[in-house]
């Protein structure tokens, strides 16, 4: 986790589809990097790069939160996306995002609609996006941990000052 830059894939997939024109390309991106990054509509639709985004859409920045809550003590700031005035969970709608660029966009709420959409999005053969509403207020295996192989430490280092040995 500590080598991946948040939101890679996003762009990542269009360059893969470059280098093999020929193979499925799908990115798997979570909806705070995919909102960073969505300049990537207008790109693939200039290059008619038939590219796929699926968009883990949890309604946060989640990677960040689960640093956070781990760091300190189960708190966080600013990593939850919510409507200011009823503190419901929001987002755009990003397959109308996706749409109003030229790309199909479509929306999964069920895990058993994901196989069927993925592969009508391959089979379209032009840029496509999945909203897939997961709805998560846990991390994925993995999330949250941005630890550097070979540093020692398996403790946040806020409050203390790190001291190579």
């Amino acid at each position: 986790m500590g080598f991946g830059p948040m939101g890679f894939g996003v762009a990542g997939v269009m360059g893969a589809k470059f280098a093999a024109p020929d193979r499925p390309c799908v990115s798997v991106c979570g909806d705070g990097a995919f909102f960073m990054h969505a300049n990537v509509l207008g790109t693939a639709v200039e290059y008619n790069l038939p590219v796929v985004w699926v968009v883990w859409n949890n309604y946060a920045y989640a990677s960040i939160r689960g640093l956070q809550r781990g760091y300190l003590g189960g708190r966080e700031l600013a990593t939850d996306f919510h409507d200011p005035t009823t503190g419901q969970r929001y987002n755009p709608d990003f397959a109308a995002m996706a749409r109003s660029a030229g790309v199909a966009g479509v929306r999964v709420d069920r895990a058993a609609d994901l196989g069927d959409a993925i592969r009508k999005a391959i089979a379209a053969n032009k840029p496509y996006l999945i909203d897939v509403d997961i709805a998560a207020d846990t991390n994925p295996s993995g999330a949250g941990v941005w630890e550097l192989p070979g540093l020692g430490r398996s403790k946040p280092g806020i409050g203390t000052r790190y001291e190579p040995s």
